[in-house]
């Protein structure tokens, strides 16, 4: 297989990034506009369990089959074989877990029509994480993306049917979600069956390499999410309703700043665990950092400056309170980008471990702060939470990645005028 430049592999990953954000805001204004802040609240507010359950139920298999099917130390079609049977378990697991907890959270708002349709999500939503998992261990970045781009693009036609022309309301939004899920499961099944034959095979080394490596992802990747997510539960229990739909909208907005790290952070993976020139490597995360962070400060400043004329004319007046939200949360949004690069630099190395270290406080902080704030603040004070908790996880990951790498901090954000010209010579590099 020839393999594809640095260059062509980040900017096929941000382009399908950027097209995410498109069909996501598209999805958002006619979610927003036809379900209002009380139902676009509720939407965000019953996706929040499922997720962090998928998080968890996803058992790091994703990290942990792109880090093995790199180091080539199995078969892979043994590999293969051994995440479908544990996608069978952990899709079992996911919705037995995620069902025992709505039925202790007892929210009126969520119909039980609403808790199937999430439900049946799960092991479509499992298998998408798994089977992008093994592209990208591959190298086949193309495949992966597409599994991103093409399924948002099927949830935004599916929105379309089901919410705005046949105004199904909640019931259309979550049951556009499972029909993506399942058109992008089904296609990824079948060029995995074309490349490796779908057979289930037990291998008992296989199976406990590849949980006990994903167990570190998996943990890493809960905290993780638990950070990005805590808040809304927490809103949902303090505040209103509304105030979680405002919330909800303002972060998702901010977080798509997000795109350029999450691109530059996938082709940095499966380069680390298929290159021996870790050294390089090092150097090309840390240009890689800088390069993003100059990015995310010049994405941020513009989208301070125009959020308070582009949110109301597109998501409507109603809506205004999200405006502060963005506004506000920008320092921890552009903070924890620096993290999702240095991330996928350990996580290529098998030290996905680090983030429990550094996250896991942060966490603990993130919560007390929005307990302390929300009941004062409400949205706003989530706000403040996540900045802090952000910010101090990221300079801790930096400081930790420094003495991992043997590389000083301050060498990391040393800016060279190669900064600006550093991707045509890494094309050189990785093309040779």
């Amino acid at each position: 297989m020839i393999r594809r430049s640095f260059l062509k592999d980040v900017t096929g990953v941000f382009s399908s990034n950027v097209f995410l954000i498109l069909a996501g805001l598209l999805v958002s204004v006619i979610l927003s506009r036809k379900l209002g802040p009380d139902g676009f609240g509720v939407y965000s507010a019953i996706l929040v369990l499922p997720l962090i359950v998928v998080s968890f139920a996803q058992l790091g298999i994703r990290g942990s089959s792109i880090y093995y099917i790199g180091r080539k130390q199995f078969e892979h079609a043994d590999i293969v074989s051994g995440i479908l049977l544990i996608l069978a378990m952990t899709s079992v697991l996911g919705i037995l877990v995620t069902g025992i907890g709505f039925l202790l959270l007892n929210d009126e708002s969520f119909t039980n029509l609403y808790i199937f349709l999430v439900l049946m999500m799960i092991p479509f939503r499992l298998a998408m994480a798994y089977f992008g998992g093994i592209f990208i261990g591959k190298e086949q970045i193309g495949r992966s993306n597409f599994i991103n781009w093409f399924s948002e693009f099927i949830h935004l036609i599916a929105v379309v049917v089901f919410v705005w022309l046949m105004g199904w309301q909640m019931a259309g939004a979550l049951s556009a979600l499972l029909v993506a899920h399942v058109f992008i499961t089904i296609w990824a099944l079948y060029f995995l069956h074309k490349e490796f034959g779908l057979r289930l095979h037990f291998r008992k080394e296989i199976i406990r390499s590849l949980l006990s490596m994903g167990f570190l992802f998996a943990l890493s990747f809960v905290i993780i999410q638990l950070n990005y997510r805590i808040d809304i539960l927490l809103l949902q229990k303090f505040s209103t309703i509304e105030e979680v739909g405002y919330y909800s909208l303002g972060v998702s907005i901010a977080e798509k700043l997000w795109q350029l790290p999450l691109a530059i952070g996938v082709v940095l993976m499966s380069r680390t665990v298929n290159t021996a020139d870790q050294d390089a490597i090092n150097k090309t995360t840390a240009r890689l950092v800088r390069v993003s962070f100059i990015a995310g400060l010049i994405a941020s400043v513009a989208l301070y400056l125009l959020s308070p004329w582009l949110l109301p004319a597109i998501w409507g007046d109603k809506f205004q309170p999200s405006v502060v939200i963005i506004q506000y949360i920008l320092p921890g949004i552009l903070f924890i980008s620096i993290y999702r690069v240095l991330s996928s630099r350990l996580a290529g190395i098998g030290k996905p471990q680090v983030s429990i270290y550094v996250f896991l406080p942060a966490l603990v902080i993130n919560i007390l702060l929005n307990l302390w704030w929300i009941p004062r603040y409400g949205a706003f004070g989530a706000v403040l939470a996540t900045n802090v908790s952000y910010t101090l996880g990221t300079l801790a990951y930096i400081f930790v990645y420094s003495k991992i790498v043997h590389m000083p901090v301050l060498r990391i954000f040393e800016f060279q005028k190669s900064d600006f010209t550093f991707l045509k010579e890494l094309r050189k590099w990785i093309s040779r």
